[in-house]
């Protein structure tokens, strides 16, 4: 998914809307290719992340960003420390 999706990036829009739909989606398939990201990507897949956290997104999207989110620090935790001392 291109973080720049004009369609996707949109951060004003109503709950059940098409673009809420299709960002539930795309969050729900990200989740279950999440298990498919391994050390050669993940340093640009975190990237991504950090941009796609700091958008406007309603809570029934967010919980899928959120949950790929987890699904990547669990699975590479030495990135959670590498975060904590960038903040």
């Amino acid at each position: 998914m291109q973080l720049n999706d004009k369609k996707l990036a949109k951060e004003l829009y109503k709950k059940y809307s098409a673009i809420h739909r299709r960002k539930i989606r795309a969050w729900q398939i990200i989740c279950v290719l999440s298990q498919f990201v391994d050390d050669d990507i993940v340093g640009e897949v975190t990237q991504c992340l950090q941009i796609a956290l700091y958008r406007k997104n309603l809570p029934s999207v967010r919980q899928y960003l959120e949950t790929f989110a987890i699904n990547i620090y669990m699975e590479f935790p030495s990135l959670v420390m590498h975060r904590l001392k960038v903040i």
